[in-house]
């Protein structure tokens, strides 16, 4: 039977419950991989990295301390280790991240900016300016409107302080709303303003 209590299924992992680990995998495994693609785009790398995250998990279980938030755990988990794989096998540099694109398909922000005969061109709008931005303001943003993390979380998982993390939203957002004005002199403003408050430290 299923648990349902986050907190009982990693009580009940870490007792060594085979199945708890299995439910483990299948809330979270489809999560971790659409995330390593906004950290790399080494496919085999974040399928290896995800593969022996699990394989450590299971065999570190008892030794392992309790979380609020087993996705939270599991994020950040996989960004250090695929980091940990590119350093050690020298392909890792300082600016690889800073290239990584994201793609823009699930892109969660524009589908709250859009509203009925503007969709198209609005939409259109958003991709130019998606792409312009970092890749760590795109990272910062999935995790904060794809995946929910909190402002303290998404610091945390990207290994950046909290201002940091503020600032790559901050920022973001600032230059999308600022596209869109540009754009369409004002179209979805209060839409805008309305998301650009929820990341305001």
């Amino acid at each position: 039977m299923p648990i349902h209590s986050t907190t009982d299924l990693w009580q009940a992992f870490r007792e060594g419950d085979q199945a708890a680990f299995q439910q483990i995998y299948r809330l979270y495994a489809r999560d971790l991989l659409n995330y390593g693609h906004r950290v790399t785009q080494d496919v085999p790398l974040i399928e290896d990295s995800i593969h022996d995250l699990f394989i450590e998990l299971w065999q570190s279980r008892t030794n392992l301390s309790e979380t609020d938030s087993i996705k939270f755990y599991l994020f950040r988990s996989l960004r250090n280790k695929i980091t940990k794989v590119r350093q050690r096998d020298l392909f890792f540099q300082a600016s690889d991240i800073e290239t990584v694109s994201m793609p823009t398909d699930d892109f969660i922000i524009e589908g709250k900016l859009i509203e009925k005969e503007e969709t198209e061109h609005v939409h259109r709008q958003l991709r130019k300016s998606y792409v312009l931005l970092t890749p760590r303001q795109q990272e910062a943003l999935n995790l904060r409107f794809y995946q929910h993390f909190d402002n303290e979380e998404i610091a945390r998982i990207m290994g950046v302080n909290y201002q940091s993390a503020c600032r790559f939203i901050y920022s973001a957002l600032k230059t999308l709303r600022e596209s869109v004005r540009i754009f369409s002199l004002g179209l979805m403003w209060c839409g805008l303003d309305a998301i650009f408050k929820i990341i305001q430290p």
